[in-house]
């Protein structure tokens, strides 16, 4: 007797079945799409995906509520998820009843028993950031590696007091919270989550993305009003985020207001305005991880220049990461993650700068992507570093003092720090590089394999 397509890719072998199904998903997604775009559909797609993890979807399935009474259920012991997820729930509601018991039905299919339905959020989050042209790569999606990479450097306690104030679908947090366990008593409580951001529909996913993990945020007002005021109105263990780039008009021409410590951000870029906003919202000893694009280390606009001089003086800068280009699905710029910390202990007079850039791989759609090697490498600097262990990395990492930084005019920026490589190459790392690639290449034969295997169910079961 033959099992359904769907079935097959649950018990199947396959290095990632996560992927598989999240991809299986999209595609028979997309048969159903009607007048939807990309990016609404994805977002219906993620509401179903959501319900069907919880305990209301069999009163869902059998039809005792529909999709508004089960979110409506769900979140009943929280006051604020229905305002919260009005931008779903809106979405839903336009669209056609046939066509959402069509997605329903293809959604309840799948046994996902083996696979969590979490990470199938998260997976097709980064699907729909692919597919959803502009719209949906900049609104709601930072690539999983660099929300991956974020969680590994910052490693946040169980209870700690977390935020994303430009949350994208919540990526971030629930890279931390994967890495976070939480469950037994003796490990403490569940972290506290705040999130905001422009767009309510981000926080809307964001705020199903954090309960699926076990955890329902806090949303705090937008940054169209939060930055202004330069820092939250409440202070955070944990801060990071993906802002806008450059943006202008932050301010949204009410004058001068905020906390602005280490002087007022130009009108014309926000980069320095969340780069100070963070530092702000931290609680002492807390620490952050910014997304910022690659020139904003070393920009020559004397606003922006003086603030970025106060702060190495200040002591908030830990670190510095050049990652590489071709990372996001909208922009191939190269970008750079700052470290920012408020310490309550002596530090080494210096900043550590890594250098990236050259790390990663390629995948779908020309986008590069971290390994979890490449992640283990840039965790492996910042710890030693931290720890002082760390002096340089020929070509990778180097700790600059204070001192040099003021000779240097205060650019921070990666590459011009690094210590250069002799001209031998380094035979051990040539071989672990090699058999990297090699794994990769069977990765991906077998990924290959797998979607052919899949393709043939579907055309016999059609008989084409």
């Amino acid at each position: 007797m033959s099992d359904s397509p769907s079935e097959r890719l649950s018990t199947g072998a396959t290095s990632d079945p996560v992927r598989q199904v999240s991809d299986t998903i999209w595609r028979d997604l997309s048969r159903h799409r009607g007048v939807l775009d990309a990016t609404d559909l994805g977002t219906v797609a993620l509401v179903l995906v959501y319900l069907r993890s919880r305990p209301v979807w069999d009163a869902l399935a059998d039809g005792t509520f529909d999709i508004e009474q089960a979110i409506y259920a769900d979140v009943s012991a929280d006051q604020h998820g229905p305002r919260i997820l009005r931008p779903v729930l809106d979405l839903v509601r336009t669209s056609d009843a046939r066509q959402l018991g069509a997605l329903l039905h293809l959604v309840g299919r799948y046994n996902l028993a083996s696979v969590s339905f979490a990470q199938v959020f998260s997976t097709l989050l980064d699907r729909m950031a692919l597919d959803g042209g502009r719209k949906g790569a900049g609104e709601f999606h930072t690539p999983r590696s660099i929300t991956d990479l974020a969680a590994a450097l910052l490693t946040p306690a169980p209870n700690s007091r977390i935020f994303d104030p430009c949350c994208k679908g919540g990526g971030f947090l629930a890279a931390m919270l994967d890495r976070m366990t939480f469950e037994r008593e003796d490990e403490g409580q569940p972290p506290m989550a705040s999130i905001s951001d422009y767009s309510a529909r981000s926080c809307a996913l964001a705020y199903l993305n954090l309960r699926m993990r076990g955890v329902t945020p806090e949303v705090l007002p937008s940054p169209a009003v939060s930055l202004r005021a330069g820092a939250a109105n409440q202070q955070f263990d944990v801060v990071t985020t993906n802002p806008p780039f450059n943006l202008t008009n932050w301010n949204l021409d009410q004058g001068v207001e905020g906390r602005w410590k280490y002087g007022l951000p130009p009108e014309h870029s926000g980069n320095y305005a969340w780069l100070q906003y963070v530092v702000a919202s931290l609680a002492d000893g807390g620490r952050a991880a910014v997304v910022m694009p690659g020139g904003t280390g070393f920009s020559e606009n004397p606003q922006e220049r003086s603030i970025r001089s106060a702060m190495v003086e200040d002591g908030v800068i830990s670190a510095v990461i050049a990652l590489p280009g071709q990372m996001f699905a909208n922009t191939a710029i190269p970008v750079t993650m700052w470290l920012l910390e408020r310490s309550t202990v002596a530090r080494p007079d210096a900043v550590l700068f890594v250098d990236a850039s050259e790390l990663g791989t390629m995948q779908e759609r020309a986008r590069r992507s971290l390994t979890d090697t490449d992640i283990e490498r840039i965790v492996e600097a910042y710890a030693a570093w931290r720890e002082l262990r760390l002096n340089a990395v020929p070509g990778f990492a180097a700790a600059v003092s204070i001192e040099q930084l003021r000779d240097s005019e205060y650019k921070l920026n990666p590459r011009a720090h690094m210590v250069p490589m002799d001209g031998s190459p380094d035979i051990h790392e040539q071989t672990v590089r090699v058999r990297e690639l090699a794994l990769q290449l069977r990765r991906l034969t077998e990924q290959a394999g797998n979607a052919d295997r899949v393709i043939e169910a579907y055309l016999e079961e059609l008989s084409l």
